[in-house]
């Protein structure tokens, strides 16, 4: 079987791990199973063709969505493109959506209305389309949004990682009954390569500075943290050296985030920014560490999961819920304030032990979700449903 992993890249480090979660999983649940994946800017034929995956053709338009027209294509062109590493909508048997934060005002009408259509086509096909865990809404009060929830009806199941985003999804789609439920980001438990932190130099007298572009742009709803996120980042630095460790900034995004690190990196004094292509080698870093200061979510999924104390910061409304779950919501400024986030900073560093045992400690429980996750979606997307 076929199945499309939509949403995921590869510079994004997110992204990129997340791939590899359902790359792990169904490798071992679903091994006869193959991947399709459409390239793109952050997903070149390369970086595709080196994951093992069918390049997926993906022709989405305006006002008539041209992938409807696979189903149309004859064998013989099918089978060509095939022969070429090249599928169409047609060949896919279930679609796999790991975007992570896709739907919603923030990202305009375009991807509500697109997948919206994809689904009701799949349905049609019957063929399951199933949310993994994932941030939605809010959604805008428009006809996109009545689209994309009349859809949602179809899918075959939605995964939020958290009530708000439940909520947001019900706002719109109404009762989905069971097909609609709150499971938490199924990267928790995919292990890290902490030989790349001997590479950088990293241990645990290093605090790592993970920044995130988004913080300073308009998709942060929040003025004060636009104007005031760079100069607070650079004075969590100098705390940092001033408590004895040596700071260190790490690229968790690519090109989007390079010059918001060398800034941040003169101004903290530091080395070289720390990059790896390979994301569970940026994992390993992470979990090396001894503190960090993030803003990139899954960045914060990396610290959190392996025991590292995290000072977060937020632009969206799903590091709040990522942070209550691992029991340190204290942990994630809701302000842009110096003193209050370098009294933060003082309170993690100095209970660092006891902070690594509440994050372990929370951790196998989320692993249990995360397992009862794939439970359910895996019969979903399998010729044994029974699996």
């Amino acid at each position: 079987m076929l199945i499309e992993i939509k949403g995921v890249q590869f510079v994004n480090k997110g992204a990129a791990l997340m791939l590899q979660a359902i790359q792990d999983r169904l490798q071992r649940d679903l091994p006869d199973a193959e991947i399709a994946l459409t390239p793109g800017l952050n997903a070149p034929f390369r970086s595709v063709a080196a994951a093992g995956a069918w390049q997926r053709l993906r022709m989405p338009g305006a006002p008539i969505d041209l992938d409807s027209l696979s189903y149309r294509l004859p064998q013989r062109a099918l089978e060509l493109g095939r022969r070429y590493g090249v599928v169409t909508e047609c060949d896919v048997d279930a679609v796999l959506d790991a975007s992570g934060f896709a739907y919603g005002a923030t990202w305009g009408d375009a991807p509500l209305v697109s997948t919206a259509r994809e689904i009701e086509r799949l349905a049609r096909h019957g063929k399951p389309y199933v949310f993994l865990p994932q941030a939605f809404g809010p959604f805008p009060a428009n006809p996109a949004a009545r689209e994309f929830g009349r859809a949602l009806r179809s899918a075959a199941l939605v995964c939020a990682r958290e009530p708000e985003s439940c909520a947001h999804v019900a706002g719109i789609a109404g009762d989905l009954g069971d097909r609609l439920t709150v499971f938490p980001d199924f990267t928790i438990g995919l292990p890290g390569s902490p030989s790349a932190a001997a590479r950088w130099s990293v241990d645990r007298n290093t605090a790592l500075l993970i920044p995130n572009v988004h913080m300073r742009t308009d998709r942060n709803p929040d003025a004060t943290w636009r104007s005031g996120y760079v100069p607070l980042l650079c004075s969590l630095a100098r705390q940092l050296a001033g408590l004895g460790f040596v700071p260190r900034i790490l690229n968790h995004e690519g090109q989007a985030d390079a010059a918001l690190c060398e800034s941040l990196r003169e101004a903290a004094g530091s080395t070289a920014v720390i990059t790896e292509a390979d994301p569970r080698a940026l994992k390993g870093v992470i979990g090396t560490a001894g503190i960090v200061v993030c803003s990139r979510y899954h960045g914060c999924v990396s610290a959190l999961a392996q025991g590292v104390p995290c000072l977060g910061t937020s632009w969206s409304h799903k590091y709040a819920a990522l942070f209550g779950e691992f029991g340190v919501a204290e942990y994630l400024l809701d302000t842009c304030d110096e003193a209050a986030a370098t009294a933060a900073l003082r309170r993690l560093a100095a209970d660092r032990d006891r902070v690594s045992e509440v994050l372990f400690s929370r951790r196998s429980a989320l692993e249990t979700h995360v397992d009862a996750m794939w439970r359910r979606v895996l019969p979903l997307i399998s010729a044994n449903p029974t699996l």
